[in-house]
């Protein structure tokens, strides 16, 4: 296989979010919803899985696959609340910057 070099003006920029300095852009703020529908999504069939095989099946809360699920589950609720939290931030500078303009 071989081997592509590219200088580094050749590549495009790498899109990066500054949710501190700026509001988000339409693309990003499409991308973080759709990411946090998704992760909610997953995040339901790991709670119904949880369900089944600790209340229906009885299984032991110990066991080795139903801790692997509960960290996935996890993990993904940490990514929805710091996108959850963007998106609060991106709301506020928007709200922020609609009053700014009323007031003038």
């Amino acid at each position: 296989m071989p081997v592509a070099f590219h200088l580094a003006f050749e590549l495009p920029p790498v899109p990066t979010l500054a949710a501190e300095e700026e509001a988000l852009t339409p693309h990003e703020l499409r991308i973080i919803k759709d990411q946090v529908r998704k992760n909610s999504g997953v995040i339901e069939g790991y709670v119904k899985r949880l369900d089944l095989f600790l209340n229906r099946e009885k299984y032991p809360q110990e066991e080795k696959f139903l801790r692997k699920i509960r960290e996935r589950m996890f993990l993904l609720m940490e990514e929805n609340d710091t996108f959850r939290r963007l998106l609060c931030r991106h709301y506020q500078l928007e709200t922020g910057r609609a009053r700014a303009v009323a007031l003038r």
